[in-house]
């Protein structure tokens, strides 16, 4: 594939929002085609479904689309399709996590669209394929049984936010001059950080200078006097800190049995317990804590006072700054491990397809996600809900380009920062990766978000820990 590609020719452009010629027909004979979408997304978001509706139908005269806004969560909404399955009441595409898909796809209700993805009338055009990351097609893959079950629309990922008042320009060459070759610290610094860099390096040396500071009489780096959880780094979530680690330094988390299509648990050895050792010392030196640790959100508003580095959600940008005490804050990628991969874990609700055994029904259902997905309406998306685009033709369009002008908007803002993670999230597609579904797997993610905070509570051994978390998620599969 072409990789962070920025331009899409105006033809394939013209492919993705015209669709196919509209032919799809009605659920019976001569009859109309009738779909239905249900989300729980509030009224603005439902703008932007609804305007690629009556797009939709006026260059598809025998498909009706219906659009329903479901009350209360991406759960309720999983148990309210399920529910329905028994009364033949449930939608055509639903806002779902890849957990709730494979429930569908249990209860032999999924969709799989491969075929009509790769149609040479209805399909993407090599274009689009061009276009959209691989990882994102590969989210909607990665079930039990082999096919394509969903797709995303609405993605997101993380990123390490860091105080830029505090850090760029920052010269530490009178304590550690192998810091950045002994040059004050800039924002492209930080693009390229590892784990080792950051905890073995940069951090101790942060240390050094900020207690070179208080001898001086000067404020330090960072509050140490009233935070009793200060720490240097933040992340605000522990199953994907797991995850992620698991997944950048090749130890394992879970994966499918080939043969069974059934869920394996691989986290259980020693190589995850002996890297969770490890954070478990950067946690004791206060270089590192987490939100399963300090039991609330890690996030600027609590690191502008006692952290310089959180790593969160791009979709929770807003969190990340604080109107009350303002700074400026730079977006980085996760680091990565020196001799590992660069692997963010994607995160955001999919668009999952739903069978109800019509052909026309179903091809329907493509074309209108088809649509959905196509760079005028992902933009709009995008702009809207403050998710990643998921094709690159995006980055290249107006709206798109003044949203992540960084360079325009003032200092110390909040549209600042979301400009800075507009353009970073859009860039990171290439990197993106998720975990295989299965019965159970949403099981294991709860559990190993359990992992380091208990390691850190010292009442188990690491052994015990991480067989209970094992024990607990085996009951669910």
């Amino acid at each position: 594939m072409k990789k962070n590609r920025l331009l899409i020719l105006a033809s394939t452009a013209l492919l993705a929002l015209t669709g196919c010629n509209g032919t799809s027909g009605g659920g019976g004979s001569g009859g109309k085609t009738e779909i239905t979408i249900w989300t729980t997304y509030n009224d603005e978001y439902q703008v932007i479904i609804n305007n690629c509706i009556a797009e939709f139908e006026s260059t598809h005269p025998n498909v009706s689309v219906k659009n329903i806004k479901q009350q209360g969560s991406y759960d309720d909404l999983k148990k309210m399709v399920t529910d329905g399955f028994a009364v033949d009441n449930y939608p055509d595409i639903v806002a779902a996590y890849p957990d709730a898909a494979n429930n569908f796809l249990l209860n032999a209700k999924a969709l799989d669209v491969t075929k009509y993805m790769n149609d040479p009338e209805i399909g993407w055009t090599q274009d689009d394929f061009d276009d959209i990351p691989e990882a994102y097609i590969a989210l909607g893959q990665q079930y039990p049984i082999p096919g394509t079950y969903s797709l995303p629309a609405s993605k997101s990922t993380e990123a390490m936010y860091y105080n830029q008042d505090v850090l760029i320009g920052l010269s530490l060459a009178d304590v550690a001059p192998e810091v950045n070759s002994g040059k004050p610290l800039t924002d492209a610094y930080f693009q390229k950080l590892t784990w080792e860099e950051l905890f073995d390096v940069l951090i101790p040396a942060l240390e050094l200078k900020d207690a070179a500071l208080r001898a001086q009489g000067k404020s330090g780096l960072i509050d140490k006097d009233t935070k009793s959880d200060w720490a240097w780094v933040g992340y605000d979530s522990d199953d994907n800190l797991f995850i992620t680690l698991a997944e950048q330094y090749g130890y394992g988390y879970t994966s499918v049995n080939p043969n069974t299509g059934k869920g394996q648990l691989d986290y259980n050895n020693d190589n995850m317990k002996n890297l969770m050792r490890k954070f478990k010392g950067y946690y004791d030196k206060h270089y590192f804590t987490t939100k399963g640790v300090i039991k609330e959100n890690v996030n600027y508003r609590s690191t502008i006072d006692c952290m310089l580095f959180s790593i969160g959600s791009t979709g929770g940008v807003k969190y990340q700054f604080s109107a009350s005490n303002p700074h400026n804050v730079g977006v980085a990628p996760v680091p990565h491990p020196k001799n590992g991969k660069k692997r963010q874990i994607a995160q955001g609700p999919d668009f999952a397809f739903l069978n109800h055994g019509s052909e026309r029904r179903a091809r329907a259902t493509w074309e209108f996600f088809k649509l959905f997905t196509s760079t005028k309406y992902n933009t709009a998306w995008a702009l809207q809900t403050g998710y990643s685009p998921i094709r690159y033709s995006v980055m290249e369009t107006t709206d798109y380009a003044d949203y992540s002008d960084y360079e325009s908007k003032k200092e110390q803002t909040l549209d600042r920062l979301t400009a800075l993670n507009a353009m970073y999230a859009a860039s990171v597609g290439d990197y993106m990766f998720s975990s295989p579904v299965f019965k159970g797997s949403d099981e294991a993610r709860q559990q190993v978000g359990t992992i380091f905070a208990a390691i850190v509570a010292g009442e188990y051994s690491v052994d015990q820990i991480f067989q209970t978390a094992v024990d607990n998620t085996l009951l669910k599969m």
